[in-house]
């Protein structure tokens, strides 16, 4: 494996971050690393990187997203492993074509060991089986069912947000978010008017299915 190839690493968790920047650096790649998309634009153009591992949440400021398509602009011959906590683009207000052809996504709970992830980069790097590391991809990954808009709406519910605040936030009327949020609960098959509370409920399958929180069954 050549030792000039140069991946970034782009991620505000600095434990995590280290961890991925060792595990490549094991696998013979130069590391080096940002925390957030400002930090990644310099380490870019310092390091004239092969690849970048991004994650897409990190923190106040742009996103994953919002670097990667910076790179398509400036870049457009470094790769792009998305590596993140989100099931895929809905979850950042974004649609499927974020995610370009070329690009792999993988989602951090879904790894087994380091393994996958230089495997990734390689395919990446090569252009070759890309599609073998799109996790964003799989039937099973959660709240298939949702539409963007939905999750974008049960977000805002998981955040603590009244159907009158949610219409006041997404411009449009009170009446049209109880039908949207009565929508999602069906879809999540939750019961509105059972015993429990339904906001609580679906709150707790979005912050789950996003990674923030683990849920006991």
């Amino acid at each position: 494996m050549p030792l000039s190839r140069t991946i970034v690493v782009v991620e505000n968790e600095s434990l995590l971050r280290d961890l991925i920047a060792r595990s490549l650096e094991a696998s013979g790649f130069n590391v080096s690393t940002a925390a957030n998309a400002a930090d990644a634009k310099r380490a870019v153009k310092a390091a004239d990187p092969d690849a970048c591992v991004v994650d897409i949440e990190l923190g106040p400021g742009p996103n994953g997203f919002d670097f990667a398509e910076f790179l398509g602009r400036d870049s457009p011959d470094v790769g792009v492993v998305f590596l993140t906590n989100l099931p895929d683009p809905r979850f950042a207000n974004r649609d499927a074509k974020s995610v370009k052809q070329n690009q792999a996504y993988l989602r951090k709970s879904q790894l087994v060991d380091s393994k996958e992830l230089v495997e990734a980069v390689n395919a990446v790097l090569k252009e070759d089986k890309v599609e073998d590391f799109r996790h964003d991809q799989r039937a099973e990954r959660p709240l298939v069912a949702l539409s963007r808009r939905q999750i974008a709406v049960l977000k805002l519910v998981s955040d603590g947000f009244s159907n009158a605040q949610i219409a006041e936030a997404r411009g449009t009327t009170v009446r049209a978010v109880e039908g949207m949020v009565s929508r999602i609960f069906q879809a999540l098959g939750i019961d509105a008017q059972g015993s429990g509370n339904a906001r609580v409920e679906a709150t707790k399958m979005y912050l789950a299915a996003a990674g923030a929180v683990t849920v006991d069954e």
